[in-house]
């Protein structure tokens, strides 16, 4: 992998997560020794219908974003057709910090909101690498050799307290294209310091990639990071998938357990054990995301023995022998039925109703050429899927305010209405004003102050 795309994301809140917005969108491209190739950094105006709380205003200090002539929708295309060019420097891997479970997933609605492939950081080639987690396994195994931030004699994780301890400032920190800079200088430290594990992490960033590799071997660690406690837990596994698994989710056997105790369950009773979270030997582990692993041959590699090597080696060639045993689990795993979850709007349904038709991809593509209202509304009335075409009656109103009918201005006023005033699974103005008033009370920042009264004034102008 050569090309390195270094991303980070301040939006308009932290929870609520289908309802947000990115208001500021930082990302580096570099080479394999991250040489900086191209840089981004852009922000854009909230769309009307989105409350930024006054507490992620305080944080990211973004308060230009009120007075800001790029629209949600011209920013986001911006990401999109920039990322692209990037692309044609070959396949990119996409790097984040806590990334997987955020802004990953908000950049995936921002570019589905805007009728722009979601998938793109890991089809095609493409892959991701969510550092935060990589960093568990560093902090469990490695920190006799690597710079682990200690803040109030506490571990921190932090990538903030990261560029501390390697000496960058941080006086623009949750500024993302300043974040950025310091996931490229901490990415330059795992190389450096880590060269095995950065080896293995880069080999396995896929769910090709990282299949193939369990595939090859018997035992891995799986780290947590704490963070209440600030400190690392970890098990070890043996992964139980067959030669032509594909699957996203893989079951592993935490070989702290002995197998052999499990072997002659019953169906029932391994099904049970494989869907519990207590007591289990059984883990169930997504392997389209980045993992918080590392294999025992890096560990050695590196000198590292954790205790009972001898038993889990034992243990894992129990299991590895045991044709039947993982076939039963296999099959399990293939069977478990998830539960679905009702996604009443249109902006939680990202991952239900199915993926566009290639007739409605082509119509996007024109939808984005086209330069004029009367261009861009006709290719919207084509639109067969109807959450596309909400999205890009919405997308017209941002671009040509004083063109849109009545019809899309009154359905776009009602949804103003509906979040600002109603209770729903978006932000609740009324809990983030209260909570602004506590924050208020307690402040004596008057630069916090004053951006906590612009988000309060943003939020009543709109009630």
């Amino acid at each position: 992998m050569k090309n390195f795309i270094f991303y980070d994301t301040e939006t308009s809140a932290v929870k609520e997560i289908d309802f947000i917005q990115v208001i500021q969108f930082g990302s580096i491209q570099t080479n394999a020794d991250f040489k900086v190739l191209n840089k981004l950094n852009e922000l854009c105006a909230p769309l009307p219908w989105t409350l930024v709380t006054p507490k992620a205003l305080a944080v990211n200090k973004k308060s230009e974003i009120f007075d800001s002539d790029t629209c949600h929708y011209e920013l986001i295309s911006k990401i999109y057709n920039t990322w692209n060019n990037w692309l044609n420097y070959g396949n990119g891997l996409f790097i984040s910090y806590n990334g997987i479970r955020f802004d990953e997933e908000v950049i995936r609605r921002q570019f589905y909101w805007n009728l722009y492939d979601p998938y793109l950081t890991n089809t095609n080639g493409n892959s991701r690498l969510d550092l935060f987690l990589k960093m568990a396994v560093v902090l469990h195994f490695y920190k006799a050799v690597f710079p682990i931030p200690v803040v109030n004699n506490q571990t921190s994780l932090k990538l903030e307290h990261f560029a501390q301890t390697l000496d960058i400032s941080t006086d623009d920190a949750h500024d993302a294209l300043a974040d950025c800079n310091f996931l490229v200088e901490l990415m330059k430290k795992f190389k450096e310091l880590l060269p095995n594990y950065y080896e293995e992490t880069l080999n396995t960033t896929s769910k090709e990639s990282l299949i193939n590799r369990l595939k090859k071997e018997d035992i891995f660690f799986h780290c947590s990071y704490l963070a209440r406690s600030k400190k690392t837990s970890a098990y070890p596994f043996y992964p139980i998938l067959d030669e032509h698994s594909n699957a996203n989710r893989i079951a592993v056997f935490n070989l702290s357990f002995d197998p052999k105790l499990y072997f002659d369950l019953s169906y029932q009773e391994l099904e049970q054990l494989i869907q519990s979270t207590k007591d289990s030997p059984f883990r169930k582990l997504a392997v389209n995301k980045t993992l918080p692993i590392i294999s025992l041959t890096t560990l050695i590699e590196d000198k590292i023995f954790p205790i009972d090597i001898d038993v889990y080696k034992i243990r894992a060639q129990i299991i590895r022998e045991n044709v039947n045993f993982k076939n039963r689990v296999i099959d399990i795993l293939q069977n478990i039925e998830y539960p679905s979850f009702e996604n009443n709007h249109v902006e939680q349904q990202i991952y239900s109703n199915g993926f566009p038709s290639a007739i409605d991809k082509d119509r996007f593509s024109q939808f984005h050429d086209a330069l004029t209202y009367d261009e861009k509304i006709k290719l919207v009335e084509k639109i067969e899927d109807s959450r596309y075409q909400k999205f890009a009656y919405r997308i017209c109103a941002q671009l040509f305010p004083d063109k849109v009918n009545q019809k899309i201005l009154i359905e776009l006023n009602n949804l103003v209405k509906e979040r600002f005033n109603e209770t729903g699974p978006w932000p609740d103005s009324q809990k983030y004003l209260e909570e602004a008033d506590k924050l208020l009370t307690k402040s004596e920042n008057p630069e916090e102050k004053k951006l906590l009264n612009i988000a309060i004034n943003s939020i009543k102008t709109r009630q």
